[in-house]
């Protein structure tokens, strides 16, 4: 039997098919069993080879050409003939590879953290699943971030974190590298967990969490106290930038002002089913609500310039439109695309035109809070009042009120006081003298 001449990349170019034929094969006289087929619309390297447990030879698929090279599909005929000789199947132990690609790409901390982010809304107390997951996709599932983010879970060590929560604090953020910390203390906890440490390849004990014993005091960072509050000018450069804002980023940032400084995620959330127009009522479901486990659903009461602005945004809604208020969904999903940092920069443009060469500082919404709570101490309202207005913790004791009738007293006086302040009539919300803050 004359000995098959060995294949060129060269001669596979040129093979053509006689007439009449619908198929020719050409062995490879370098390496055993391979064969170029050649059909009416493709070129394919195969193995005619018999596997092991069977008895007539089988024709394995390597790969079609030009894709897979003359070299790379000797490589892989070798390998196979390897495996045949070894009584191993090409096409199972193929298979077998596939399903450990997959574990290892389960076992992956992208994978891993992937899964948490998902659970994350299953969790007990879970208010700010959302929030925590923006923040651990943020910082850790971000490539230019974190360069060990398709390392195996089981490898990851306490010095990658440790220098990734680094490079967090060296933005000049440091109480969003405390925040990191946390959270991805939180993620390994659950990783390590007894339901799920085998799933991700982890030794199910200590060496499998290797933050285990970093806390904010090695890594030096603590929680600082945050007292920025926003001033009289920067009051009415905020209101200004709000007013001449579309919907419904300016109409959003108006009504946190006008509903006590509320919370951003409470704003964002609320909905028309919420809101009772003839009692004057917003009632936050305790599932929104920062301590709802202790405050239960939350009472907001609302001034008339708060219905006016509300009934503003009702009529501006087409027919049909849901029950979230703030939506770019027509109102069947709440609004989570606010940009800060453009209302920012419109505020610190007004602001400019306030105080002619002065430079605002930085803002964030939750410094509302403080301008709300310092307000009403101005203006004599009972501790126990602003708290309950500003949605604070609520203190263990037998007193169940929910003071809607303080608030509502309390409310109108805040309100008065801040319209004064932002057309200029009253320095402050010092209740004596409208002129004076002191």
């Amino acid at each position: 039997m004359t000995r098959a001449r060995a294949l060129e990349t060269e001669r596979i170019e040129k093979f053509r098919l006689e007439k009449g034929e619908t198929r020719h094969e050409w062995r490879d006289g370098k390496t055993p069993n391979l064969v170029m087929r050649v059909g009416r619309r493709d070129k394919v390297f195969i193995l005619v080879v018999r596997c092991p447990g069977e008895r007539d030879p089988s024709r394995l698929r390597i790969g079609r050409f030009p894709e897979t090279t003359l070299e790379r599909a000797r490589e892989v005929a070798a390998e196979w003939n390897a495996m045949i000789y070894r009584g191993l199947d090409p096409r199972e132990e193929a298979k077998r590879l596939e399903r450990e690609a997959a574990v290892d790409q389960r076992r992956t901390f992208r994978s891993a953290l992937t899964d948490y982010i998902a659970w994350l809304p299953n969790k007990k107390r879970n208010r700010h699943a959302r929030v925590d997951g923006v923040a651990l996709e943020s910082e850790f599932l971000d490539a230019d971030r974190n360069g060990w983010i398709d390392k195996a879970l089981a490898d990851v060590t306490k010095a990658d974190v440790g220098v990734l929560i680094d490079n967090i604090r060296d933005r000049g953020v440091p109480g969003r590298a405390l925040q990191a910390l946390e959270l991805i203390r939180g993620f390994f906890g659950w990783a390590n967990g007894p339901a799920r440490y085998e799933g991700y390849g982890l030794p199910g004990n200590v060496t499998g969490n290797p933050v285990a014993d970093v806390t904010p005091g090695s890594m030096e960072l603590e929680r600082g106290v945050r007292t920025r509050t926003l001033d009289v000018a920067e009051l009415r450069a905020y209101w200004r930038a709000a007013t001449a804002m579309a919907y419904p980023d300016g109409p959003l940032y108006r009504l946190v002002l006008l509903t006590g400084g509320r919370r951003g995620n409470e704003a964002k959330g609320i909905r028309w089913s919420e809101i009772d127009i003839g009692n004057k009522l917003w009632t936050i479901p305790k599932e929104r609500v920062k301590h709802g486990d202790e405050l239960l659903d939350l009472y907001v009461v609302l001034t008339d310039e708060a219905i006016a602005l509300l009934q503003e945004l009702r009529r501006g809604q087409p027919q049909g439109w849901g029950d979230c208020i703030f939506s770019v969904t027509n109102g069947e999903t709440p609004y989570t695309g606010y940009d800060l940092d453009e209302f920012r920069a419109r505020v610190e443009q007004e602001f400019g035109k306030l105080v002619p060469g002065s430079v605002m500082d930085s803002f964030w919404l939750h410094d509302l809070r403080r301008v709300v709570q310092t307000a009403l101490s101005k203006l004599g309202v009972p501790d126990v009042v602003a708290d309950y207005i500003n949605g604070h913790r609520k203190k263990r004791d037998y007193n169940q009120d929910r003071f809607i009738a303080p608030c509502r007293k309390a409310m109108r006086q805040f309100t008065d006081r801040l319209l004064l302040v932002l057309d200029g009539s009253a320095a402050g919300f010092r209740a004596d003298d409208p002129h004076t803050d002191e």
